[in-house]
C-alpha cells in the first residue's frame, strides 16, 4: 500500500532527533510549539548551527556525559549481555554511522541548547520538501526544550542515568509527546483535525510501522535500532492513549507521575492502574560498584524481550551484575514460579546456542543465571 505525503513526512522524521539549519532566532517556531501544546517558554532556548562533519565528535561528546562509563566499556557490556554479538567488528563505528544518518540535530538538556546541522544526511537526500520537514522536526526538538523547562526534563534524565530501564521509560514519554506535538502540526498544516485523526488506531499504527521501516545499514547491530525506535514507537501509543483520556492536561499528569519501567510501556495497562491507585513508581536504580565491576544494571522488559521475545512476560525486577573480566551474574523475579520457568528454559537455551554455558538457579518465582563468555 503507498503511503501518502503527510505519512512519508512523518516517517522519515519519526525516528530522528532534530531538525536542519534554522533561522537565526527560534521565536516564531517557539510560538508555534506554545500554541500546539498549550504551555508557554520561560526563556529563549540557546541554539548552535553546526557542519555535519562536526556531528560525529559532539555525538560522542553526548555520549560521554549521558553514560556512567566510557564508550569502550558501553561495547563491552553490551557484548557480555549478548545484546551485541561479539563477533560483531567495529561495533563503534557502526554505532556511530547509524547516528550519522538519523541525526538531523538534538536538544541537548545538560547545556539546554539546541544543535542544528546544516545538511541532511544522504539517507534523507531524496525525501522532497526540505522546508515541511525541517518545520515538523524543529516543532519536536523544541517541545524536548519546553519539557526541560517547563518539567525539568534534564534533572530527572541525570537521576536515572545509572537506571537503563527507567530511563528508558522516561524517554519514552519525552519522545511519544514530542512526536505528538509533531504529529498536530504535520495534520494542522496539510489540513486535517488531529483530534480526529488521534481517534485512528489504524492511522498510529500505520506511523509506526512506517517509521520501523526506515532502511538501515544492513550491518548496524539490531540492538542499536531497537532502542533507538522504542521510546518513539512505545512512546507515541502511550501518549496518545493519555491525549484521548483528557488531551493535553493528561499529559502534564504523566510528568508528575511517569512510567518508571519499560514493562508499563509495554502493558500500558498496568502504568494507568498505578496512577489511578495514586502510587508513585520505584525510586531510581542507582547501585554503587566495586572497583572488579563494569556495571550493575536492571535491564527491564524490554532488554529480556529482546533476548527471548516473549518468554520474557511477567518480568518484575532484575539485578545485573557485569564484572571487568566479562563475567556476569543476571538476579531476576517473576510474577510466577511458571513465568519464573519460561524465562530460565529460554534464556539457558539462547546462551547456549551463543556456545555459553551458564550456571542456573531457580528458587520459587526468582532465577539467578551466572556466565563467562
Amino acid at each position: 500500500m503507498r503511503m501518502s505525503r503527510l505519512s512519508k513526512l512523518i516517517a522519515a522524521v519519526l525516528l530522528l532527533v532534530g531538525g536542519v539549519s534554522v533561522a537565526s532566532s527560534l521565536d516564531k517556531e517557539m510560538r508555534e510549539v506554545e500554541k500546539l501544546r498549550g504551555l508557554t517558554f520561560l526563556h529563549d532556548v540557546t541554539q548552535r548551527t553546526i557542519d555535519r562533519s562536526d556531528l560525529r565528535p559532539l555525538i560522542r561528546q553526548q555520549l560521554a556525559k549521558s553514560i556512567p562509563y566510557s564508550i569502550e566499556d558501553y561495547v563491552k557490556i553490551l557484548q557480555a549481555l549478548q545484546l551485541v554479538d561479539a563477533s560483531t567488528p567495529d561495533v563503534i563505528e557502526r554505532m556511530f554511522k547509524l547516528y550519522d544518518s538519523q541525526v538531523l540535530a538534538f536538544y541537548d538538556p545538560m547545556t539546554h541548547t539546541y544543535f542544528a546541522i546544516r545538511q541532511l544526511p544522504e539517507s534523507l537526500a531524496g525525501l522532497g520538501d526540505a522546508d515541511a520537514l525541517r518545520k515538523s522536526v524543529v516543532m519536536h526538538e523544541l517541545t524536548h526544550a519546553l519539557q526541560d523547562q517547563r518539567f525539568d526534563a534534564a534533572s530527572r534524565d541525570k537521576a536515572l542515568q545509572k537506571d537503563t530501564d527507567g530511563e528508558l521509560a522516561y524517554h519514552a514519554l519525552l519522545e511519544g509527546e514530542a512526536t505528538l506535538v509533531m504529529l498536530d502540526y504535520l495534520l494542522q498544516t496539510s489540513g486535517q483535525s488531529f483530534d480526529e485523526a488521534i481517534k485512528n488506531d489504524f492511522l498510529i499504527n500505520a506511523l509506526g510501522g512506517a517509521a520501523a521501516e526506515k532502511t538501515v545499514d544492513p550491518d548496524t547491530p539490531r540492538y542499536f535500532v531497537e532502542v533507538l525506535k522504542f521510546p518513539y514507537l512505545e512512546g507515541l501509543k502511550l501518549v496518545v492513549d493519555a491525549y484521548r483520556r483528557g488531551g493535553w492536561k493528561e499529559i502534564d499528569k504523566m510528568h508528575a507521575n511517569p512510567p518508571r519501567t519499560t514493562r508499563e510501556l509495554l502493558h500500558p495497562a498496568e502504568y494507568w492502574a498505578r496512577v489511578a491507585r495514586g502510587e508513585k513508581g520505584a525510586a531510581p536504580f542507582n547501585p554503587s560498584r566495586s572497583a572488579d565491576t563494569l556495571t550493575i544494571e536492571r535491564l527491564g522488559e524490554f532488554h529480556w524481550r529482546y533476548l527471548v521475545g516473549d518468554r520474557a512476560e511477567g518480568w518484575v525486577d532484575d539485578r545485573v551484575t557485569v564484572k571487568r573480566d566479562g563475567s556476569v551474574l543476571a538476579e531476576t523475579r517473576w510474577e510466577t514460579p511458571a513465568r519464573a520457568a519460561a524465562f530460565r528454559d529460554a534464556y539457558a537455551k539462547f546462551l547456549r546456542d551463543r556456545k555459553i554455558d551458564p550456571q542456573i538457579a531457580t528458587n520459587g518465582a526468582s532465577v539467578t543465571i551466572a556466565y563467562k563468555p
